[in-house]
């Protein structure tokens, strides 16, 4: 009896040994992804501020720094920081390409390893156990998106009356709810009848777009591309395209019958990495070929029927233009 009694006990106490280590070894693997998570968001908020790289991985340091892993802070090197960019494919997923252009994520790499900074994890019963230490790492890619947006709208004299008033709802829908996202969106107006013109240079007081919408004169035919053309001026007095996402809203109520094809300004927008959507609002606005144009624009096309369906439309793309988002 005493033998078996003398076997259970070193039994019993080998479990609690190795039960201590594992829940170490959890609280390690929760610790470490939280820092990493935390270095990343901050890295990829400063180089969204600053466009700089080397800032970027020192306040990612710092952040690291300040949480402790296994009650030591976690230390990085610069080679745990990947730069790239990520987009969402048509499932709503973010995908990372490592040096991907514009620099949107940063990829984080923390790392409890021999081979690390900080080492790897001594572990309390490691003696008994026959297991010293514990290696693990952890991966965080943080996209931070800023984008330069141009709305694009029709002006044309089909839009008089109930349109009109649906259109400056719409459009205060979508600067109220870009407002109220973490991202400081810069956005331009322009807009097109038979001609086009720059209504509002990419701004950060959305208020000047609400008021831009506002004082538009109505009337003409309806030239889509010339619009486009004009809110690719505003693109182009923008930010650095290399960091931030730029996107044009074109809208229409009607059908494009003067100048250039769409489609051709759809094409040469897409070359300098300009995203499109397109609206049609109304019975009879060209839903086919503005579809294409989106197409070709790597976007989406919206059709409203009326000024609730406009507005939950403006909405919707206001709500999918800023996000940060860890994986």
């Amino acid at each position: 009896m005493l033998v078996l009694i003398a076997i259970t006990m070193i039994c019993f106490m080998f479990a609690i040994a190795l039960s201590v280590d594992i829940a170490q070894m959890q609280l390690t693997r929760t610790e470490l992804r939280t820092a990493t998570d935390a270095a990343s968001k901050a890295a990829a908020t400063t180089l969204a501020r600053t466009m700089n790289r080397k800032a970027a991985i020192k306040r990612g340091k710092e952040i690291a720094a300040a949480n402790s892993v296994n009650s030591e802070p976690l230390l990085l090197s610069r080679e745990d920081f990947k730069f790239g960019h990520a987009r969402q494919d048509r499932k709503g997923k973010f995908k990372f390409k490592q040096g991907g252009r514009p620099y949107n994520t940063v990829q984080v790499t923390g790392r409890r390893t021999s081979q690390s900074r900080s080492g790897a994890i001594p572990l309390f019963f490691g003696d008994l156990t026959g297991f010293e230490l514990f290696e693990t790492d952890s991966t965080a890619a943080s996209t931070y998106i800023e984008r330069d947006v141009v709305l694009v709208v029709d002006r044309s004299g089909s839009m008089w009356g109930s349109k009109f008033k649906d259109l400056v709802s719409a459009i205060e829908t979508f600067t109220e709810t870009l407002s109220e996202t973490p991202v400081d969106e810069h956005v331009g107006l322009a807009s097109y009848s038979e001609y086009a013109s720059i209504d509002v240079p990419l701004t950060e007081n959305l208020y000047r777009i609400n008021r831009g919408v506002q004082s538009l004169r109505l009337g003409g035919w309806t030239s889509v591309s010339r619009g486009m053309a004009a809110g690719q001026r505003i693109m182009e007095a923008g930010r650095d395209a290399r960091f931030v996402e730029r996107t044009m809203i074109v809208m229409t109520d009607g059908r494009h019958n003067r100048g250039p094809a769409p489609e051709i300004l759809a094409r040469q927008l897409k070359a300098d990495g300009i995203m499109i959507h397109t609206i049609t609002f109304g019975r009879d606005a060209d839903q086919g070929r503005m579809m294409e144009v989106a197409r070709i624009g790597g976007g989406r096309h919206y059709h409203a029927d009326n000024g609730i369906q406009l507005k939950e439309i403006y909405r919707e793309i206001a709500l999918t233009l800023s996000t940060i988002i860890t994986r």
